[in-house]
């Protein structure tokens, strides 16, 4: 089997960590003025309030958001392309 595959890929991270660093999340330049937030099932993040305090900061900073919480173990090819 032949491939022609080919790409260059550049993904700057950045991580910022440690207590009050979420609260200075709207304060970063951000790529773009929407945001796609991916967790796990959302149970201890929204509980926690940590992806209301994650939306906040970004709607502060300009940023619309949308939560996929969705994902699965072993996802399938449907979950995949949800």
């Amino acid at each position: 089997m032949e491939t022609n595959l080919t790409y260059d890929m550049y993904v700057p991270t950045r991580v910022m960590f440690g207590a009050g660093m979420l609260n200075k999340l709207n304060e970063q330049p951000m790529p773009g003025r929407r945001a796609l937030i991916v967790i796990s099932n959302g149970k201890s993040t929204r509980a926690n309030g940590y992806l209301s305090r994650t939306e906040k900061q970004l709607r502060k900073a300009g940023v619309e958001t949308v939560v996929f919480d969705g994902v699965m173990p072993n996802p399938t090819v449907g979950n995949v392309n949800a």
